[in-house]
């Protein structure tokens, strides 16, 4: 006579599988964060190294943040797609992003959204950390922020030029207290304005793209006052990628950004 299996033997087998299941699952949900991650330093990389070609075919000057006069045609993520090497399938006018999918090397793998739907790029340019001249009126309510001289930048390798972005907004606010320390005064904002800052990036959640500039402790686009506050964004295990002036990139934690103000002169997002 065959014995089968009792309901206790049955209840055991299932409580391992699941006790496994358990230990095995963030395991996995880890290593497919850690690709994404490697893909996305992958992509920093490519936007360094078409910054640096750039740089040196434009007089050792960097590119435009954004400009009015053109329509943003002149705008970094623009430019720097002459000297990106991409597949013709994903070849997108970087303007409206018309065509543009997850293979972008301007999107993140782990930006939350569709790149058609949620904005042009994962990545933000510092235009207020030295990378551009400041924002020039050109009359007739024309202006932009043209790029700035390699000369004029005090420590390429530790001045970021581009990081990992988006909008973060209201709905972080209430996940931490402390979302407006660094912010401008005069946005009316309130919050901690000198660093060592209390925020927590940790907790952050984004709710749409960055554009094309990422804000800094002390900016005007840190504030959700403006802009919905475009910030660098933690999307890999608490780290973000950064891609610096002198083009090499690499992961920054997200409580760095605590010791990023304009008073601290190991900030990375300043030209100190």
């Amino acid at each position: 006579m065959r014995r089968g299996f009792t309901l206790i033997e049955l209840l055991v087998v299932i409580a391992i599988i699941a006790i496994l299941a358990a230990i095995l699952f963030p395991v996995f949900a880890q290593a497919r964060e850690k690709a994404r991650q490697t893909a996305c330093i992958s992509n920093g990389k490519q936007i360094g190294t078409a910054t640096m070609m750039y740089v040196q075919d434009y007089d050792e000057t960097y590119p435009c943040g954004w400009g009015s006069q053109d329509s943003g045609r002149t705008m970094w993520r623009n430019v720097l797609q002459p000297y990106i090497q991409r597949a013709k399938t994903d070849q997108v006018d970087m303007y409206n992003m018309a065509g543009a999918s997850r293979n972008s090397v301007y999107v993140c793998p782990s930006q939350p959204g569709s790149p058609a739907d949620y904005g042009p790029t994962s990545y933000g340019y510092n235009y207020q950390g030295g990378l551009t001249q400041g924002w020039r009126d050109y009359g007739g309510g024309q202006g932009g922020f043209p790029g700035a001289s390699m000369a004029g930048i005090n420590q390429p390798g530790n001045l970021i030029a581009y990081a990992e972005s988006g909008e973060v907004g209201g709905p972080s606010k209430p996940l931490d207290p402390f979302f407006n320390d660094g912010s401008p005064g005069w946005t009316g904002c309130g919050g901690q304005e000198t660093s060592p800052y209390r925020f927590n990036p940790e907790v952050w959640k984004e709710r749409w793209s960055v554009d094309w500039g990422v804000g800094q402790p002390g900016g005007e686009d840190w504030g959700d006052c403006r802009n919905g506050g475009r910030r660098p964004m933690p999307r890999h295990a608490k780290m973000w990628t950064a891609i610096f002036a002198d083009g090499h990139t690499k992961a920054i934690p997200a409580n760095k950004m605590r010791e990023m103000g304009p008073n601290n002169p190991v900030s990375m997002l300043h030209n100190n």
